[in-house]
């Protein structure tokens, strides 16, 4: 299973760049008798293998680079003979770069620098910046996943010059769409093969998508978050959830939606997914459902991607939204109360929509 962490997909994402590497996040989290730690990280060469034992850390600036550097070195000592201490970690400065590599602290910054300094693997690159950068994957914007998620939904839209019906599902304008396309096969997420595209990994391209969805595209599409005024947990506000969804017209997602369609999920928050003409009444709807605004409730309401609404899967109930969303969502933190549940809805719906 792809890592379930943000940050450790995009290592994977950088990693997989590099010419003869291939690379794989387990034990997500790690732990042994003498660790705790974030997750291990496999990285194989064509005839060497390299275990590292894995702690993220992002907003590491110059004055705590001997703290970090101490944490790791510290840290290396617990392991046993096979496996080294890796700092996983983003938005490095060059000078905080020159100090780890000078201390000798193995790191992965997704954004662009790597220095890898164990018996098996060696590897020092520093930020690029050119068109044929290692960030290149990395720059999607948030009408490309717009355009993504219509492709995740409906794979064989890429057969024939499906450039409008693309732009309706997606909400993005056809000449948008055309030049999204050909984006994404110059980073090979699609091809076209006889004059037709098609996605050339439906793994690699969903989790490029889960990818951006929480570091992009839901920030967007947020409208408001709630919370129960009476303190109700979801269980006791699912009625009127369901209830007002025919109403209103909205689609259930979260863990809720996770809870309806696999019965495997205690909910402890949902998600509201709102087409556009339906968007003005939110406030109405928050009446009815008795919340109140709260940035850190358990109530989201997100703007539904594109203008056609929601497809329906066969088997779903009424008003659910698309399995994909909901995944995304249970992904999206890294909760591990929530990944069983994530493995159930992506073995039972999102596979299949792969394969049609």
């Amino acid at each position: 299973m792809y890592p379930k962490t943000p940050l450790f997909q995009k290592c994977l994402l950088f990693l997989e760049s590099l010419p003869n590497i291939k690379a794989t996040i387990q034990g997500e989290p790690y732990f042994s008798s003498e660790v705790l730690a974030d997750g291990e990280l496999i990285i194989s060469t064509s005839d060497k293998t390299a275990h590292y034992i894995c702690e993220i850390k992002t907003g590491i600036t110059n004055e705590i680079v001997d703290q970090v550097a101490e944490y790791f070195a510290n840290l290396g000592k617990r392991l046993n003979g096979k496996q080294r201490p890796l700092l996983v970690t983003r938005n490095l400065s060059s000078l905080v770069v020159d100090q780890l590599i000078e201390r000798n602290i193995e790191f992965i910054d997704v954004d662009g620098n790597i220095y890898l300094n164990s018996p098996e693997i060696y590897i020092v690159i520093r930020n690029q910046t050119s068109k044929e950068s290692i960030n290149k994957p990395l720059e999607i914007t948030s009408a490309v996943l717009q355009v993504m998620y219509a492709l995740l939904s409906y794979p064989n839209i890429l057969i024939g010059n499906n450039e409008n019906n693309i732009a309706f599902l997606s909400g993005v304008s056809p000449q948008t769409v055309k030049s999204i396309l050909k984006k994404l096969q110059e980073l090979k997420y699609i091809r076209r093969s006889q004059g037709e595209y098609e996605i050339i990994s439906h793994i690699k391209f969903l989790e490029r998508w889960e990818l951006g969805y929480a570091e992009r595209l839901r920030a967007k599409l947020l409208i408001k978050t709630y919370s129960s005024i009476g303190k109700q947990n979801i269980s006791e506000i699912e009625g009127l959830i369901k209830t007002y969804a025919s109403e209103f017209k909205y689609f259930i997602g979260g863990e809720l939606a996770a809870s309806i369609i696999t019965t495997y999920l205690r909910p402890i928050s949902v998600v509201l997914h709102l087409n556009k003409e339906t968007i003005d009444y939110h406030r109405e709807i928050a009446v009815l459902l008795k919340l109140k605004p709260n940035p850190e409730g358990n109530i989201t309401f997100l703007q539904n991607i594109g203008d056609y609404g929601d497809y329906e899967y066969g088997g779903l109930a009424k008003n659910i939204i698309n399995p994909l969303l909901i995944h995304a969502e249970l992904v999206r933190t890294g909760d591990s109360r929530l990944k069983e549940t994530a493995d159930l809805i992506f073995d039972k719906y999102i596979e299949e929509i792969a394969q049609r």
